[in-house]
């Protein structure tokens, strides 16, 4: 690029005469970036401004596109979740019998242990001791490892119970 084109390009891009321009080019030997300081110096701001920050618009859309991800994303563990709750089932027997007394979702007995905690586990502990046992089943809480602790409960709640009568 030429002097005369340099000194053309910066009169434009900062609104100065071209005198001014060339007189800046010279005072900072023909280096464009050092003479636009050099104006911005002497005339404050009135010329061009440059800045490396994105606009506050891109940001918030950036921001949103990412709230939308981490919603869609929690949505779909959410679905998931509950697909898992209600192919899974809890249920509840009769100690000497194999007859179903309740059979629910495991999903129904999460959430009325979250809400109903201090109803719900009372009310299962005396189950124990009026004779029921509790199980789950279905594809991913039906295993023999969830179940036997269960019947272990059951075990201990029998072996109380034995406790108390023997020392009648």
């Amino acid at each position: 690029m030429t002097n005369y084109e340099m000194t053309e390009k910066l009169s434009e891009k900062m609104g100065i005469t071209l005198e001014e321009a060339k007189t800046a080019l010279e005072a900072s030997d023909w280096d464009m970036l050092e003479a636009a300081l050099l104006l911005e110096k002497e005339h404050g701001t009135e010329g061009g401004t440059y800045t490396t920050r994105r606009e506050q618009k891109s940001v918030d859309e950036d921001t949103g596109r990412k709230d939308q991800r981490v919603l869609t994303k929690l949505g779909v563990a959410l679905k998931k979740l509950l697909d898992m709750g209600n192919r899974n089932h809890f249920e509840v027997r009769r100690k000497d019998s194999e007859d179903l007394v309740i059979d629910m979702p495991t999903t129904v007995v999460v959430l009325l242990l979250f809400f109903a905690f201090w109803v719900c586990v009372p009310l299962l502990v005396i189950g124990l001791f009026a004779g029921f046992r509790y199980s789950f089943s279905g594809k991913e809480l039906g295993r023999d490892s969830i179940n036997s602790a269960m019947d272990k409960a059951g075990e201990a709640a029998d072996k109380v119970i034995d406790e108390i009568r023997s020392k009648d």
